[in-house]
């Protein structure tokens, strides 16, 4: 990973980032973190956290982008990463499985997504109590996409047997159900929600994409985004759990204290792509997401720990205060607030 860059046109003050510069880190104190999906807009937190040096601010710590041929969990449990960046829901999923994995920082508080309605079925579903029978486009049977469609199908005082989920594809073939009527309605991340609409074949059902959208349609936060550690990795190594608090409340704050445009000039090419103007119109509607001081909120968890529940009464048997610790958060808070 690359120390902190003084990228062309950055619009923050040198004097700002003097401040921000540290001397070269301390090798021995290696940390591995494993991210879903480096490049996906949904992790650009890590890139700011990595390209303004807080990463790297006393330790070093490599970033590895998740590997398809070796599960995260078996990679957590093993030793070989320290930590995963990831959804919060994998930790109430691996902890009923005997896992016990729990959320150190939580970075996102909304899905980050749209649910959008086709126009063939706009007048029929007006709101989540509308929802029975709709047939929605989402991802696997525990991916966060169906975790949404659930949560939002419940939010209507709906069961989540009253919908029929339909396997995520490609856009084009998205695109092509949600205007020749055989799906109703689709959970877009950003940016595929602002795709469907330019295609002219659906529009905005739920914006989930700001704390308040979110809560006007589910009642409730859905945390999503995570920093995660096994507990035990946790207990007998906290200093690294303390390193990857501090790094990413830093960079919860820099997010909250910067315009999209600032945040844009510190993430390089390599990563935004060369349309730069596409990435920062995305990056607008992923930014609300990180609203957070990097706590997990306890109600909102539980919300998601009962939506999870619905659809695996095998969840209920573990404690959702031990799928996340908010200790090293407070001690950040203490220091970077």
């Amino acid at each position: 990973m690359k120390p902190l860059a003084f990228l062309a046109g950055l619009a923050v003050s040198a004097v700002a980032f003097a401040s921000q510069a540290q001397a070269l880190p301390d090798t021995s104190k290696r940390i591995v973190l494993l991210v879903d999906e480096y490049k996906a807009i949904r992790n650009f937190p890590v890139i700011l956290a990595d390209r303004l040096g807080y990463l790297n601010d006393g330790a070093l710590v490599t970033v590895m982008n998740i590997r398809d041929d070796i599960p995260t969990a078996q990679m957590l449990m093993d030793g070989r990463v320290d930590a995963v960046m990831a959804y919060y829901h994998h930790n109430i999923v691996n902890r009923a499985e005997g896992r016990n994995f729990e959320a150190i920082v939580a970075l996102g508080l909304t899905p980050g997504a749209k649910v959008l309605v086709a126009h063939h079925a706009r007048d029929k579903y007006k709101s989540a109590a509308d929802l029975k029978g709709a047939r929605i486009i989402a991802g696997g049977a525990g991916s966060s996409k169906t975790t949404l469609a659930n949560a939002l199908v419940m939010a209507g005082g709906l069961r989540i047997g009253d919908y029929t989920r339909i396997a995520n594809e490609s856009k084009d073939k998205i695109a092509a159900a949600l205007k020749d009527g055989s799906a109703d309605l689709v959970v877009a991340p950003t940016p595929d929600g602002s795709y469907y609409e330019a295609q002219g074949v659906a529009t905005v059902f739920a914006d989930l994409t700001t704390i308040e959208g979110t809560r006007k349609a589910l009642g409730s936060l859905l945390p999503t985004s995570t920093i995660y550690m096994a507990s035990e990795r946790v207990k007998s190594n906290p200093a690294i759990a303390q390193h990857l608090a501090n790094a990413f409340v830093r960079t919860l704050k820099f997010i909250d204290t910067h315009t999209p445009e600032e945040i844009l000039a510190v993430i390089p090419t390599e990563v935004s792509g060369k349309d730069r103007a596409a990435y920062l119109q995305a990056l607008k509607e992923e930014i609300p997401m990180f609203k957070s001081d990097g706590r997990m909120p306890p109600a909102d968890a539980a919300r998601e720990w009962q939506v999870l529940c619905e659809f695996n009464p095998k969840f209920k048997s573990m404690k959702v205060d031990e799928t996340y610790d908010n200790s090293f958060v407070d001690e950040a808070l203490k220091r970077y607030r």
